[in-house]
């Protein structure tokens, strides 16, 4: 019963995060063209203002219960990794890069040297969604 309460509350956690990256990414993006740069500021602040109060954490609830998740998921590491526990591993450093980036970034203050705008983290969440169908089936 644990694993899938953790289960549901990664998955609502990981939809809010990447609702936040693609609303960033893909929709406010593009009113930079339709609004005047005063508007399109005002939007980009009234935006932040309201996502800083749940998306942060979202991602927190999101690396604790991929963490979780990942633990009770990657089984027996014998001699030869299976294809499950090679995709479970590169969906969890990914995971943990996001996780390390954003908590860093949010709650410390500290601003990432590369990557600094929302499209690198969008990318690699949909490469997460990707490998997480992705490592059911090989």
């Amino acid at each position: 019963m644990t694993y899938v309460i953790v289960h549901i509350l990664h998955i609502f956690s990981v939809f809010i995060y990447a609702g936040f990256l693609f609303t960033d990414n893909l929709i406010l993006m593009k009113m930079q063209k339709a609004l005047t740069i005063e508007k399109y500021i005002e939007t980009r602040q009234l935006f932040a203002r309201y996502t800083k109060a749940l998306v942060p954490k979202a991602l927190v609830v999101a690396v604790a219960s991929g963490s979780y998740l990942f633990y009770t998921n990657i089984g027996d590491i014998g001699g030869s990794l299976s294809n499950f526990q090679i995709l479970l591993l590169i969906k969890a450093a990914l995971g943990g890069w996001l996780g390390l980036r954003g908590v860093s970034q949010v709650f410390f203050g500290i601003q990432p040297l590369v990557f600094k705008s929302h499209r690198f983290p969008f990318v690699l969440v949909v490469m997460v969604i990707l490998l997480s169908q992705l490592m059911f089936v090989v």
